[in-house]
């Protein structure tokens, strides 16, 4: 499927662009993603207080969290341009500390991330062939 990535680094986040287009790239792959459309991915890197006040509106969740993806891209939809608009909000020092924590480097935590976000936002739940997917994508980096 062809996509487009825009990245608004809010926060200084030290990730090329091209990493994270990979990363994308890579998880619509193995997402295998058959919809002849065109995917346009906005992708937010926030602060933490960002991340828990978009959580908080959003998700009636007052805590910070990694990632939250919205979309209007589901597989089977169709609609009449045949082009998808989807965000992604990370938060790039709550994944920098968890990376720490479990002593992994930053780009395998942040691309295990990215993937969770971008896989929801093609239309998948939480599930074990979602997890491999991540973990495939992760080893890369």
């Amino acid at each position: 499927m062809k996509h487009l990535l825009e990245i608004n680094n809010q926060i200084g986040c030290t990730l090329s662009e091209k990493y994270f287009e990979k990363v994308v790239s890579d998880t619509l792959k193995k997402g295998a993603v058959k919809n002849k459309g065109k995917l346009n991915i906005s992708l937010a890197i926030v602060s933490e207080k960002e991340i828990r006040k978009i959580n908080r509106i959003y998700r009636k969740i007052d805590k910070v969290t990694d990632v939250i993806s919205f979309s209007d891209f589901y597989p089977k939809k169709k609609n009449k341009t045949n082009e998808f608009f989807c965000e992604l909000i990370i938060c790039y020092p709550y994944i920098k500390k968890s990376a720490k924590e479990d002593k992994i480097k930053i780009t395998k935590e942040m691309a295990y991330v990215i993937s969770h976000g971008v896989l929801h936002i093609i239309g998948f739940k939480h599930s074990k062939k979602m997890y491999q997917i991540q973990d495939e994508i992760a080893e890369n980096f």
